[in-house]
């Protein structure tokens, strides 16, 4: 990366490690100010105070900033020497899927590689405890849409979030010659605090097989806001959204809601007798949800692409 690249990303991380700061508010300084360069060198106190919806909190924080330039300079740096790619908004790289959101993230954090097969995606979500039929499930689920040359997309949670990687990256033919399975993690933390589960550790080998993202500051722990948060992207990052299993207030209800409103293809696991993991599929079903009703049904999520 040369360094006037380097330069640039610094003002952009900085502003993003104001605590507090969205990414709506994030977006609104940028239409006011047209860069974080800008936001941080150039307005003054009374410019930004006068901004009725920017707290004075912010407002501290945001100056605070200012006197931590040379620390962010060290972070980035840092995270480019760890083959961290960092993507703002104003890169022509900003994954295009997620430009429509108007609470996208404005910096991700991205460790491994962005393919051109992750133009064709298909999120699979659910619960931390399934049942072993939905585990089951959703790992042949990532299997088969690894081997169509087609990446699998999940929030790197316990359970099916886990089984959806890991049959992913568990795939080593697929019609794309010479790639193995592909797989996007979308973490609630910043990448400070990934750990590999040891489940998915025989397979990370390869950085081509799949890329970790993340739009928390390299440092932020887990909260329940971040993890909300990541639904949004999980389905936006998506063409499609598989719910294998969620009861009915599961993070998974979250993700179909947002892919349901980005006008994304949704598909729930139908069950006669469903196991408590799954009591909130049926709903799911109801607000038209494609139903997957066996191993059989599966090749029709990848039909539908």
């Amino acid at each position: 990366m040369e360094m006037k690249d380097l330069d640039r990303l610094v003002y952009w991380v900085a502003l993003h490690s104001v605590p507090g700061l969205g990414p709506v508010t994030y977006r609104r300084l940028l239409e006011r100010f047209g860069d974080p360069q800008t936001v941080l060198l150039d307005a003054q106190k009374r410019d930004l105070n006068a901004l009725p919806w920017l707290s004075y909190k912010l407002v501290k924080d945001i100056f605070a900033v200012k006197e931590k330039l040379s620390d962010i300079a060290s972070i980035v740096n840092q995270l480019a020497y760890n083959n961290v790619k960092i993507v703002t908004l104003s890169d022509k790289d900003y994954p295009s899927k997620i430009r429509m959101l108007k609470n996208g993230p404005v910096v991700l954090y991205i460790r491994g590689k962005r393919l051109e097969m992750d133009k064709k995606a298909v999120a699979i979500v659910g619960s931390t405890s399934p049942s072993d039929k939905g585990y089951r499930i959703a790992l042949d689920a990532a299997r088969g849409l690894a081997q169509k040359g087609i990446t699998v997309v999940s929030g790197y949670a316990r359970g099916v979030d886990t089984a959806a990687h890991l049959g992913a990256m568990g795939t080593t033919e697929t019609i794309e010659a010479g790639e193995p399975g592909r797989t996007i993690m979308v973490i609630p933390t910043g990448l400070d605090h990934f750990m590999w589960k040891k489940a998915l550790r025989p397979y990370t080998h390869s950085n081509r097989s799949y890329s970790i993202v993340s739009e928390s500051f390299p440092n932020q722990e887990w909260s329940i806001g971040a993890a909300l948060s990541r639904n949004r992207l999980i389905a936006g990052l998506s063409d499609a959204v598989f719910v294998v299993e969620t009861d009915a207030g599961g993070g998974a209800v979250h993700t179909f809601s947002h892919a349901q409103k980005l006008g994304r293809m949704t598909f729930a696991l139908k069950y006669r007798n469903p196991p408590p993991s799954a009591m909130g599929n049926e709903s799911l079903l109801s607000q038209g949800a494609i139903p997957i009703s066996s191993y059989k049904d599966l090749d029709k999520i990848a039909a539908y692409l």
